[in-house]
């Protein structure tokens, strides 16, 4: 399989499968999912779907116990969609990586402040 492809593949299965969660999910559980990437097998039999959930610890194991258990519905809406002789297996994954970015900012911002107290001067943290 050509590495262009894969590519293509994954980006239409991300893309379609984000439509699908945020038009044809019909459970109130499920609130704002975002699916950050997709990782392709290279037969395009199995797709490891990363997403990224906001909301107590409790209430993202619910919404990805929910998006297990509709792996099934979700195969057969992106099935409808994709051009290709078969959908792949879909298994979800919780990406925190947001929640590290957010951490991250956290701390900066507060080493910024710790630097414009102790040197007197107050500089734009946007740069210049």
């Amino acid at each position: 399989m050509t590495h262009k492809r894969i590519l293509r593949v994954r980006e239409a299965v991300r893309r379609e499968l984000g439509l699908i969660l945020d038009r044809k999910m019909n459970d109130p559980r499920v609130g704002m999912v975002t699916v950050t990437r997709v990782e392709l097998s290279d037969d395009l039999k199995y797709a490891k779907v990363f997403v990224s959930l906001f909301g107590e610890p409790e209430e993202k194991e619910t919404v990805l116990r929910i998006l297990r258990k509709a792996r099934r519905f979700l195969r057969g809406e992106l099935a409808h969609t994709l051009t290709m002789r078969t959908a792949p297996e879909l298994s979800f994954v919780l990406d925190d990586s947001s929640e590290d970015y957010l951490r991250i900012d956290e701390v900066l911002k507060k080493i910024h402040a710790e630097n414009t107290e102790r040197d007197g001067t107050e500089e734009d943290p946007e740069g210049p």
